[in-house]
């Protein structure tokens, strides 16, 4: 029998946290909801308590990928076969997880990423700069992988628990270049990566993420960048 986990990493997300795990669980596709506090300051750690998730907290702040760490060492300590990974704040719908699941159990399939560029109201909605630096990132991403990745930083993932463990999934950046890290880090082990479309659901809220941060989602793909090999993977992306 496949048992699964959604690990979410949260900070500051009283408002939405509860909604989001009561969600999943209504979905009956998850065995643990694997919730990390980041030394939030509000009521976040309450409202998972009044559920049945898992609280993981912080004893002190490690940011975005330092969380999704902890998070994914609780999973694999449960020995889950199947991890999933959204956000805290109601962004990601829960009812689409079954499209990740339904990718991943398909022959020579270790890693599913979400891609929000399906959808053209939030193509349409995100504004000119930060749909370029997406578009930069995802031809980087896609020069390193030899194959057409749309949105190496969506937080919308699937994965296999055992390809995860094998990874250095606990070196990866704390940051938010953890997204394209992760990626890198599967396609080493010569993991089947695959895209499912997603929506995304903003309440009028600005993203947290910076310019500086877009341009650190690089950093991954420039430490791996040479010419030859850049030559034989772009020849595999135009052919794809």
């Amino acid at each position: 029998m496949t048992t699964t986990a959604a690990v979410l990493p949260a900070h500051n997300e009283a408002s939405h946290v509860r909604d989001v795990i009561e969600r999943i669980a209504a979905t009956g596709l998850v065995d643990h909801t694997i919730v990390v506090d980041d030394c939030s300051t509000d009521e976040t750690a309450d409202r998972v308590e009044a559920t049945d998730a898992i609280l993981v907290s912080n004893e002190r702040n490690r940011d975005y990928g330092g969380a999704i760490k902890r998070g994914y060492e609780r999973a694999i300590d449960l020995g889950v076969d199947v991890l999933f990974r959204l956000d805290a704040d109601g962004q990601h719908d829960p009812a689409e997880l079954r499209r990740f699941y339904r990718m991943l159990r398909q022959p020579d399939c270790q890693y599913v990423l979400g891609n929000r560029f399906a959808d053209p109201t939030f193509r349409d909605a995100m504004p000119v700069d930060r749909q370029f630096g997406n578009r930069v990132v995802a031809l980087a991403t896609s020069l390193r992988l030899g194959q057409r990745v749309h949105d190496p930083p969506c937080g919308y993932r699937a994965m296999d628990a055992d390809a995860l463990a094998r990874t250095p999934y606990r070196s990866f950046s704390n940051d938010f270049q953890i997204g394209v890290e992760e990626i890198l880090a599967f396609d080493a082990l010569g993991a089947g990566i695959e895209e499912v479309p997603v929506s995304c659901i903003y309440a009028n809220e600005e993203s947290s993420l910076t310019y500086y941060d877009g341009v650190r989602f690089l950093y991954p793909n420039v430490a791996w960048w040479d010419r030859k090999a850049a030559g034989t993977a772009l020849e595999r992306v135009v052919r794809r």
